[in-house]
């Protein structure tokens, strides 16, 4: 594949991680704040994030599946983001924590039909031996699009509190819903111009597993890997501002916790494509143990720390191993993968990061509030939560172990 083709393969992945990263660094946190009692944000996190969260994994299981048999992806991927704009400005607009949750679903739901066809042109494009690189330029286009959504959540949202009305707080989402709706339809058409519908066609009539696919055994444990690790991960986002408001007693707690974020993400963005590439030449498990470990070591320190002091330090160990994982994830993945089922079996895949997107603040969240109503103390339940984050991690590894890494076309053994 040409190289202007990954740019274009990979813009509306910069679009849906500024979508997320603006929505859960920031802006359903400030709904929550808004609506929730203290004693219950982890309920309320875990009602919000729980909403529609069925209905979005068979949305994208199904679409990918459509795409499959229709031998097209990007119908499906118009349809969904577009439907996920009308959903991002009524939750920008809701009157009420009811209305919050409902509209949430709705942008879950609109988007999972979008990803499950757009992450399997990857594999439609990509040679086996260039989805290091090609995974590397995915993970730069990622970690950048986070990047851009946490500073569009820090101009835009507005941190609840006395001295913040309905309107300004409204007026400040309906303007981020506005941008990122503007971000998803640019990168929507760069993708749609640059990549086309031909790609995707190379699938049609393809549409049965290869019953000798020696690889379903190592994508089976990849992807109980990646759920262990994206149940870590996906418990940072949520409740981090909280763990600076209640853990570290920060005043401006929003505002703090996306320097933090955006801390890590430049981190994760200087190591992402070296890591990429090196995982072309070395094994990529490799890569993952060691961005395992760090990330392990990173949530460990926040679970104990005591003072503000070392937080900047610790968001460059979370940022380091974040984008060295996100670098070489999806290029083991798609080595694992049979032809013509990329469809299909992405979906599956991913919803190794869509099922705990959902799950990790439901568990969070209920583990958090029952710690905190125990000990009387509202810090101590989001060092638990951070407890956990680096035990999922652990978890992630040993899973890994049973991985069989592609290396020329010849599996390796485990290890």
């Amino acid at each position: 594949m040409k190289r202007e083709n990954l740019v274009a393969l990979s813009a509306f992945w910069f679009a849906w991680e500024l979508h997320w990263a603006a929505l859960l660094g920031a802006a359903m946190q400030g709904q929550i704040a808004r609506f929730a009692p203290a004693d219950l944000i982890g309920t309320a996190t875990a009602v919000l994030a729980g909403s529609g969260a069925a209905f979005s994994i068979l949305a994208q299981y199904g679409a990918g599946v459509a795409s499959d048999r229709a031998g097209r992806r990007l119908p499906f991927v118009i349809v969904g983001t577009l439907f996920d704009i009308a959903a991002l400005f009524g939750f920008a607009l809701s009157p009420s924590f009811a209305a919050v949750v409902i509209t949430f679903a709705g942008v879950q739901i609109s988007l999972n039909v979008a990803c499950g066809p757009y992450q399997a042109l990857m594999p439609d494009r990509v040679s086996l031996n260039a989805r290091g690189r090609a995974s590397a330029v995915m993970g730069l286009f990622r970690l950048a699009g986070t990047a851009a959504g946490l500073v569009a959540a820090k101009i835009f949202v507005h941190q609840p509190g006395p001295h913040v009305g309905a309107a300004t707080f409204e007026g400040g989402l309906v303007r981020l819903a506005a941008l990122v709706a503007g971000v998803l339809i640019l990168a929507l058409i760069a993708t749609v111009a640059g990549v086309g519908e031909a790609a995707a066609s190379a699938t049609r009539g393809v549409q049965h597993q290869p019953v000798d696919w020696s690889n379903k055994a190592s994508f089976t444990w990849l992807i109980a890997s990646r759920a262990a690790v994206n149940m870590g991960l996906y418990s940072i986002l949520p409740f981090l501002a909280f763990y600076l408001r209640f853990a570290q007693h920060v005043s401006a707690y929003l505002a703090r916790s996306l320097d933090l974020l955006l801390v890590m993400i430049v981190c994760a963005l200087a190591g992402t494509l070296p890591a990429g590439i090196a995982g072309d030449r070395m094994p990529k498990k490799r890569i993952i143990y060691a961005a395992l470990t760090l990330l392990a070591v990173g949530a460990a320190a926040m679970s104990l720390l005591q003072t503000q002091s070392w937080l900047f330090e610790i968001a460059i160990i979370l940022g380091l191993g974040w984008g060295a994982y996100y670098s070489v994830d999806w290029a083991l993945a798609c080595m694992l993968l049979p032809e013509g089922r990329a469809g299909a079996l992405m979906a599956i895949w991913n919803i190794g990061a869509s099922a705990p997107q959902v799950a990790a603040p439901v568990v969070a969240g209920l583990v958090l509030d029952r710690v905190n109503a125990a000990t009387h103390a509202l810090g101590l339940g989001y060092r638990v939560v951070f407890a956990m984050v680096a035990l999922f991690m652990v978890v992630g590894q040993a899973l890994l172990a049973f991985v069989r890494e592609p290396r020329a076309g010849v599996p390796e053994r485990s290890g």
